[in-house]
């Protein structure tokens, strides 16, 4: 979660981010680990197994909670809420990159928010190598209280070891993310 934390604070390499209808998954997709949060946190944790939850200093700055009512797919979402003045949070987890290297990825999230005044919540793609981040895709939403699904491309360089997918929130509100996908572009 450290090199998640450093990628966004190196958001000048942004990528391109792209609204699309919501559409089945691509044949080739790349497999995430509980891409639809169906599986709940462990006892004591705050983000879903296989997932990974970090924010900006104070570890109670926001609120993570797997919830069951009006998810985007499947039976839950994962929500993401601001209930501190800190400026982010970001829910990820790691891939491999290796067999990806040179060849453009999408990642993408049905997203839905509430309470924004903005664009707050995207997308992203951290490719790292040594621990150090070496480009990230995000480009902020502007996301709404319906499900709509959200992208971000990521040109994979031929150094990547691995790729931190997931979402960032920025500022206040609350946002859900549900139906995760990693699939070449």
């Amino acid at each position: 979660m450290m090199r998640v934390a450093a990628g966004i604070a190196a958001l000048a390499i942004a990528g391109c981010a792209t609204h699309d209808a919501a559409t089945a998954p691509a044949a080739n997709a790349i497999a995430l680990r509980n891409a639809g949060f169906e599986s709940p946190p462990r006892p004591g944790e705050r983000c879903p197994v296989e997932w990974g939850c970090s924010m900006h200093s104070n570890p109670d700055s926001f609120r993570f909670w797997v919830e069951g009512r009006g998810a985007g797919a499947g039976a839950q979402s994962l929500c993401i809420e601001r209930v501190l003045p800190e400026p982010w949070a970001t829910a990820a987890q790691s891939v491999p990159a290796a067999a990806l290297r040179g060849r453009k990825v999408r990642f993408s999230l049905l997203m839905r928010g509430e309470g924004f005044d903005g664009e707050r919540v995207s997308p992203i793609i951290i490719a790292t190598a040594g621990g150090a981040t070496i480009a990230i895709g995000q480009k902020l939403a502007r996301i709404g209280s319906d499900w709509r699904r959200y992208s971000v491309e990521l040109l994979v360089p031929p150094q990547a070891e691995s790729l931190e997918v997931g979402a960032t929130m920025f500022g206040g509100g609350r946002a859900c993310v549900d139906d995760a996908r990693l699939e070449p572009a």
